[in-house]
């Protein structure tokens, strides 16, 4: 049953090669770590979510607010999937509900964003007893958007439709159409994102991309079996 709609607009993706035994610590055990040719994968993603309610109610009562997560690439069993490191979000409402609803882990944060022909965002949580943590990118889109070819990195970084929350029990099912992505140029600050985990953040420089807006369906979370 879907749960929520809403759209995702600015969306910028920060992709960094990690070693597949360092995330070991950061995964819980019942995920196994989801590899392209050998390599794990982390991601920040950037965004501001726009008229998120539930299907049927009106947009002008849904809810925009900026977020940054911070994510990687797992299965469960034969199921790909996402696993969150962290989600930011400068909404302290939805903060409360994604952590009830979906028991993500949210923090409060103070984001601000700047669209114009270079675009900026930055994010610093403000939730207090938890592990400070800051983003900050300066980007531009180049050249033309495509989408993921099959089997491609690209489609393995973009083209995720489920999210895990073992320590919960749950998952949840996610639609989009297929990401259509612009490279992009990009100054980026994400050192204390990956400290809040435990993790160091990676020497290789990271791989960026860029849509401008994709419409995202949300399902009520169910049970993991097994």
């Amino acid at each position: 049953m879907r749960a929520l709609q809403f759209s995702w607009r600015d969306c910028l993706f920060v992709h960094w090669p990690v070693e597949r035994d360092s995330l070991r610590s950061a995964v819980p055990e019942s995920l196994a770590i989801d590899t392209y040719g050998e390599q794990a994968w982390v991601s920040a993603l950037a965004s501001t979510i726009e008229n998120a309610r539930p299907p049927g109610v009106p947009v002008r009562f849904g809810m925009t607010f900026p977020q940054v997560n911070f994510r990687t690439y797992v299965r469960l069993g034969r199921t790909p999937g996402v696993y969150f490191l962290s989600l930011d979000t400068g909404s302290r409402l939805a903060t409360r509900v994604a952590r009830t609803l979906y028991r993500l882990p949210y923090y409060h944060a103070d984001i601000t964003t700047e669209m114009d022909t270079v675009h900026r965002v930055r994010s610093r949580r403000i939730q207090p007893d938890v592990p400070p943590a800051e983003f900050e990118a300066t980007y531009e889109s180049e050249g033309s958007a495509r989408t993921p070819e099959s089997e491609s990195l690209e489609r393995f970084l973009a083209e995720r439709y489920r999210l895990f929350v073992p320590q919960a029990g749950l998952t949840t099912r996610i639609e989009h159409d297929p990401w259509y992505l612009f490279s992009a140029d990009a100054d980026v600050t994400a050192e204390s994102l990956f400290e809040a985990v435990g993790l160091s953040e990676p020497d290789a420089e990271p791989r960026v991309r860029y849509c401008p807006r994709m419409e995202f369906r949300v399902h009520t979370p169910t049970r993991v079996e097994g």
